[in-house]
């Protein structure tokens, strides 16, 4: 007789169904600039978010452990704060287009989860210490926190293309109009600069870049403090589990690497002023190493931290 798959699994497969329908929706309210079909995303991924949690506590219970002692559960760990805090952020500002990315981050974090998906059993002897819940839920948090940073940070990008797009035009508006008053002949269409083709549909779907780059700022502020701590906590586990608090192990190293990147981040920003382009450029780099710190460190590099595999 078959296996029969953990309830946790089953209700894992739902939320990634309800998830991958508000994908599908918010393409489409992209597509077709419809506000009702951006709500309907919405619900989808609120109707998706307790079978998400629901998956998460009955693997606990399946266990016998707080679901982060490995690379499945790390991964719906993180999925889940980025569709919670999508869910927050939708609620409070009426943010829909975000909604997008966030959520196809997030089926993309669930599908490597089920990839790397073990059965429920019992922590390695390192992981047995309360720092477990601790240091992993202070990095799995930030990290999903951190990863919008990273979405508004790519969003104001686009929206100053758009934008740079957008003056050309206008720029180029205006040269064939002299051009017309001095017996240039423009056309009719070149004096109208309306936003057209997917610059213009950018600028119309997409608040100001400035707005774009505050949000990412606001996330980087939030996430960056809850990644120090969990930093500081794995540096106690260590001490207590290794007998040192650092060790420049594979999986210390490249944590630090990503506190110093958004260390940067946020010291350009305040001290020097950096916006806009440099600054999400430097958060991008970020959520590069968040994700090598995750996947290559934990899959491909040996190291203390290697028992995250299984």
């Amino acid at each position: 007789m078959a296996d029969v798959a953990p309830f946790s699994l089953t209700l894992f497969g739902i939320a990634v169904g309800l998830y991958s329908l508000a994908v599908l929706l918010f393409s489409a309210s992209l597509a077709f600039s419809k506000r009702r079909v951006a709500d309907a995303a919405l619900l989808a991924v609120m109707l998706g978010w307790p079978f998400h949690l629901a998956s998460i506590f009955t693997r606990a219970m399946e266990s016998g452990h707080w679901p982060l002692g490995n690379m499945y559960e790390y991964s719906t760990g993180i999925a889940f704060i980025i569709a919670t805090t999508y869910i927050v952020l939708a609620v409070r500002t009426k943010q829909r287009l975000i909604g997008m990315p966030a959520m196809m981050l997030t089926v993309g974090l669930l599908g490597v989860a089920y990839l790397l998906y073990v059965p429920p059993g019992q922590l390695v002897p390192a992981l047995h210490s309360y720092w477990l819940t601790i240091h992993v839920t202070s990095m799995a948090s930030s990290s999903g926190i951190l990863t919008f940073g990273f979405l508004f940070a790519m969003g104001y990008l686009i929206r100053s293309w758009a934008d740079a797009k957008a003056l050309a035009r206008r720029a180029g508006t205006v040269v064939s109009a002299a051009q017309a008053v001095t017996g240039g002949g423009a056309t009719a269409d070149a004096l109208g600069s309306g936003g057209t083709g997917f610059a213009g549909l950018v600028r119309r779907r997409l608040p100001a870049a400035a707005t774009l780059d505050s949000w990412s700022a606001r996330f980087v502020m939030l996430g960056f403090p809850i990644w120090s701590f969990g930093v500081i906590c794995g540096a106690v586990w260590g001490e207590h589990a290794w007998g040192r608090y650092w060790g420049w192990d594979p999986k210390e190293t490249f944590a630090f690497i990503t506190w110093v990147i958004f260390a940067i981040y946020l010291h350009a920003r305040v001290t020097h002023g950096w916006k806009g382009k440099r600054a999400a450029l430097i958060a991008t780099l970020g959520m590069v190493s968040i994700l090598f710190t995750l996947y290559a460190v934990n899959l491909w590099i040996a190291g203390l931290h290697s028992y995250a595999r299984a």
